[in-house]
């Protein structure tokens, strides 16, 4: 197979956008007050720039609260409407393995070896996060995707497809344009895994979505784990031009018959060693949900 064009290394990690639909918006107060107040008391401990928590009906489609505050001092927090709206490459992953599902040519229970988490492609440098550890070796892609493995995502496009053109085709054919991607339409596509839409093949999407349980259950998304009930989703993060960070996570619960989907996304100069407050606002949310 002949090698992909960098180009698709860029279109693997820039943002995707789901063909236009018109959403709907039926704010449910007290939800609204629920997760306004969380995201709000989190982002005070943390010391974030701002903050975002949508809530998404997933049978439906429906909004059920949208929260989005920023820092307008040191203590406090107002509502706005304009926060970063970059996405993670983490959040992505997800959707490229779908695509890549889609073909016929790789399973989640595929090998891949991911070296010492650097791999040179085309004349680039593509990095896991734990590069300077050592990376991980021979993983699953199930695995990877765990542990945001950007080589693992990358080697499994490069398997899947033959170039640039064939990844496009298949995103399109899913329902995803690549362009700018805005928080609200990444958790679309979200939700349209949860309730089996028509993104992918039901088999193909099944197969996504136990490996979006793994990752909460044994991958980087441990911090939105929850007692009450069983989490599905993954986590992201990505540094701005200007040093700062976005770390986010998205999923849906009760991860064998979805009824919400969430997404969650943070803004902070810095990231501490865990990384993962985002998973944790998650998880605070839905417990707040569950009566």
């Amino acid at each position: 197979m002949n090698k992909l064009d960098i180009g698709i290394f860029t279109l693997l990690f820039i943002s995707c956008q789901q063909q236009q639909t018109k959403q709907i918006y039926t704010i449910d107060n007290t939800l609204q007050a629920k997760a306004t107040s969380i995201v709000e008391n989190n982002l005070s401990v943390l010391n974030a720039l701002s903050g975002q928590a949508i809530i998404m009906e997933v049978q439906t489609g429906q909004i059920k609260a949208m929260v989005g505050l920023e820092r307008k001092d040191s203590a406090t927090y107002q509502t706005s409407e304009n926060l970063p709206q970059k996405q993670t490459e983490g959040l992505i992953q997800p959707i490229s393995i779908l695509a890549a599902l889609e073909t016929g040519q790789v399973k989640l229970s595929d090998t891949v070896n991911v070296g010492n988490g650097i791999y040179s492609a085309n004349g680039i440098e593509i990095k896991d996060h734990n590069w300077h550890r050592g990376g991980y070796g021979t993983i699953t892609i199930q695995q990877g995707l765990a542990v945001s493995s950007n080589v693992a995502t990358y080697k499994t496009i490069e398997k899947a497809f033959s170039n640039e053109q064939a990844y496009q085709a298949q995103l399109k054919k899913m329902g995803v344009d690549l362009d700018s991607l805005t928080t609200i339409k990444m958790l679309t596509l979200y939700n349209e895994i949860a309730k089996n839409g028509d993104i992918a093949s039901k088999a193909n999407t099944d197969s996504l979505k136990q490996a979006l349980k793994y990752v909460v259950t044994d991958g980087l998304g441990q911090s939105a784990k929850s007692d009450k009930v069983q989490i599905a989703g993954k986590t992201g993060a990505i540094q701005l031009e200007d040093g700062s960070y976005i770390i986010e996570f998205c999923g849906y619960f009760p991860a064998e018959k979805p009824q919400y989907s969430i997404i969650v996304s943070i803004h902070k100069e810095e990231v501490p060693a865990s990384g993962m407050m985002a998973g944790e606002v998650f998880k605070q949310i839905v417990d707040s949900m569950i009566k």
